[in-house]
């Protein structure tokens, strides 16, 4: 194996895109990758809870610190993040209002590559990597690459899970997404993507230059997970509606339109249990609260295959008129695989541009209500728990899709082949 060093401001055990990137990393031998994230971004529940790899972890905002110290300040609550980050305190200050976050977003995102780069030049020093691996996030780790690369002469990957330049970033990120896309794309090695719909918008953007540099690796996880869990689909009620994973503006006005639905019908006793790791404060303000149809919680990585696997219903939304559409019509967020696997009818919320939704109706893999129409929301609620044979279809058809695209011990395979000598 090649020696690998992760460029990524987020990183396992951090809850939600960081998951699939540990499912390809975790049978790495240890000594052939490290990783270069921010201390400050793992929040303590994912700290104490969540999986962290097996390689040496550098913090580029704290670079003295080690994985075990960050594990260790989460368990001893030593780590206020509002107050022990410069970087934090200038986010949490710049989301009171747009006018501001644009004026303070120009130092934060250079405050961080600087960051990156100045701890990315010793860190390449100590560890000589053959290479490096960067991690699609808000642009700060991709255009440290970028020069980290061009100083060190050090070749690089670059891996999307959402899209660079189209994503909604804070300014100056779109700016500078803008500015540098093509430029990173020209100099990287290899662009991965997690699915052709991704591939064939940069194919549309750029023609065919570079085409022979994109591969794809599906979102997956391990099968093992969730097999063991799996029991036959009988909904009785109370049913319950399923959604797990982060919240934030790709989800929300869908979210939002399940939760007028559930609360509008009255013929089925119907429940919508929601696991994520936003603040109370956070879902009230867009209109998510707890009722006596709604409940919402937090859970371990570890423990979300077998609340899935008990659920009647597992929502998938995706939405419209968000700040980002091109985003939304290449999304596959990374839940779609955990429910492909998880044995249980899938409901897909989002709009019929989006390449979820026709690789979704293409495979005959969930329910879809591709319309912001709250009365047919509620007619598939009905028909996903009263139609067996509509909804055992729909869960073989997902099963079949997973271990065709979505099995880590598939993709984990493809994957390891960019990084053999």
């Amino acid at each position: 194996m090649k020696k690998i060093l992760i460029i990524s401001s987020y990183a396992p055990p951090a809850i939600g895109g960081p998951q699939i990137l540990y499912n390809l990393l975790k049978d790495f031998p240890s000594d052939s990758y490290s990783i270069l994230t921010s201390f400050y971004n793992i929040d303590n529940l994912s700290a104490q809870k969540g999986t962290w790899l097996r390689c040496r972890y550098f913090f580029y905002d704290n670079l003295k610190k080690t994985k075990e110290d960050r594990i260790k300040a989460s368990q001893i609550n030593t780590i206020d993040q509002k107050k022990s980050s410069l970087l934090l305190r200038l986010k949490n200050f710049v989301r009171r209002n747009s006018l501001v976050r644009n004026i303070i977003g120009i130092p934060v995102i250079f405050i961080q590559i600087f960051w990156i780069i100045r701890s990315g030049k010793a860190v390449i020093k100590e560890r000589n990597p053959d290479m490096l691996l960067s991690i699609s996030d808000y642009g700060p780790a991709m255009i440290s690459t970028y020069f980290l690369s061009k100083i060190t002469k050090k070749p690089f990957t670059v891996f999307l899970f959402d899209l660079y330049r189209g994503s909604f970033y804070p300014f100056p990120g779109n700016i500078l997404a803008d500015i540098f896309e093509k430029r990173i794309f020209k100099m990287a090695s290899r662009i991965i993507v997690t699915n052709q719909g991704t591939k064939n918008l940069y194919i549309k953007r750029y023609g065919d230059i570079f085409t022979e540099k994109i591969s794809i690796v599906h979102n997956s996880i391990s099968p093992e997970l969730y097999l063991p869990l799996i029991t036959p689909y009988q909904p009785t009620p109370p049913y319950k509606i399923l959604f797990t994973g982060r919240i934030y503006w790709p989800q929300i006005r869908s979210l939002q339109n399940l939760v007028k639905a559930i609360n509008e019908i009255n013929d089925l006793d119907i429940r919508l249990d929601i696991y994520c790791p936003n603040t109370s404060d956070y879902l009230k303000k867009i209109g998510i609260v707890e009722n006596d149809k709604i409940k919402i919680s937090v859970a371990s990585p570890q423990d979300i295959p077998k609340i899935q696997s008990q659920a009647d219903i597992l929502f998938l939304p995706l939405s419209w008129k968000t700040k980002s559409q091109a985003i939304i019509d290449t999304a596959t967020p990374g839940k779609f695989t955990d429910y492909l696997i998880a044995g249980r009818p899938m409901l897909i919320h989002a709009p019929a541009s989006s390449y979820l939704v026709k690789y979704a109706r293409e495979n005959n893999i969930a329910a879809i209500v591709d319309q912001e129409n709250i009365q047919d929301l509620q007619n598939m609620i009905r028909r996903i728990v009263k139609d067996m044979d509509f909804s055992k279809e729909i869960i073989k058809n997902a099963q079949r899709l997973f271990f065709e695209n979505h099995d880590i011990n598939k993709n984990v395979k493809i994957f390891r082949l960019f990084f053999e000598k």
